[in-house]
């Protein structure tokens, strides 16, 4: 087992005008620390106009400056939102901070459960399965082909050597999100790595593994950047006092909370019920039951330990027993 970071970069209200530099720069002082204290990774998520909750639109600008402020941490992107890239432009990026870091990135691809990020871009949520699809399937054929030619669905690319080409071979690995039954499956029938989140509990999480670990058994993926490792992304808190742990653990979980629900408010703003897709009922079912439920408030310490489950906040035996 690996243990790694995952930043958002998170920037609570009141904001000044330098509370988002203030931010960037404290994961940029806080990333070499944590790889000197034996951190395996560092990801960072890719959101749009989600504010308080992630300002890191461009993660991969600020992965090279951490390749260079690090030499053996890994760097991921968790994820790329595929639906509003081409895979020209992210294979050559990618490829470039590859190289900057001297092969050490990880990229994560997914078409988010978030409608408000993709409708400014025109995407329509009805091709967003697809999109990701094609775009796992062509991103490494760019980076291990001499020129490539592609004539696809969503993509059309001539004829053209793409450079510059990674260090890693055969390529980086590929990972994916996996938040619905059926991207875990065809994530595990592609051969990418599994990225999955905790917030649903330990039985969703089960789940959503075994769908893909059953996949990715008679994967169809490109055999030679076959990845078939997982990860799993939680907030935690951790100190040896208990009642620390209730005060402070309370306010983040309190926080995140209130967030999702913050969350589920603001995705499907723009969007005509009427119209969601079958393959977004399950994500838009899930933000009207949280977007209708109460203010949840500062949670008690019996709640804190209740969400135990799902978060990793605890004494440090809570935390080991959370991690195994």
């Amino acid at each position: 087992m690996r243990i790694g970071l995952f930043y958002q970069i998170q920037v609570p209200k009141p904001w000044t005008a330098s509370s988002e530099s203030q931010r960037i720069h404290e994961a940029l002082e806080q990333i070499p620390y944590a790889e000197q204290q034996g951190f395996a990774s560092v990801w960072f998520s890719e959101h749009h106009f989600r504010p308080v909750w992630s300002h890191n639109s461009a993660p991969d600008l600020t992965l090279a400056a951490v390749s260079q402020r690090t030499g053996q941490i890994r760097l991921g992107i968790g994820v790329v939102l595929a639906p509003i890239h081409h895979p020209l432009h992210v294979a050559a990026r990618m490829a470039t901070l590859d190289i900057l870091s001297h092969g050490r990135v990880d990229v994560g691809i997914g078409r988010t459960g978030y409608p408000y990020q993709l409708t400014p871009y025109g995407t329509d949520l009805r091709d967003t399965r697809g999109m990701w699809q094609e775009f796992a399937q062509v991103l490494p054929r760019i980076w291990t082909e001499e020129e490539i030619s592609h004539e696809g669905q969503y993509y059309r690319i001539p004829r053209r050597e793409v450079l510059p080409k990674p260090v890693q071979r055969p390529h980086p690995p590929l990972w994916s999100a996996c938040g619905s039954d059926d991207t875990a499956r065809l994530t595990g029938e592609l051969g990418m790595g599994g990225l999955f989140g905790s917030e649903g509990g330990p039985e969703r999480v089960e789940q959503l593994m075994a769908l893909y670990q059953s996949a990715l058994a008679t994967t169809r993926g490109n055999a030679a950047g076959f990845n078939s490792r997982t990860a799993l992304m939680t907030a935690g808190y951790c100190h040896e006092d208990p009642r620390v742990v209730a005060e402070r653990g309370g306010e983040l979980v309190g926080w995140y909370i209130e967030q999702q629900r913050e969350r589920a408010r603001l995705v499907w703003r723009d969007y005509d019920p009427a119209t969601v897709p079958p393959d977004y009922q399950g994500y838009y079912a899930r933000d009207q039951r949280l977007a209708s439920g109460p203010h949840p408030g500062e949670p008690t310490p019996q709640e804190v330990r209740e969400q135990g489950t799902k978060f990793c906040v605890g004494t440090p035996a809570d935390c080991i027993r959370f991690i195994d």
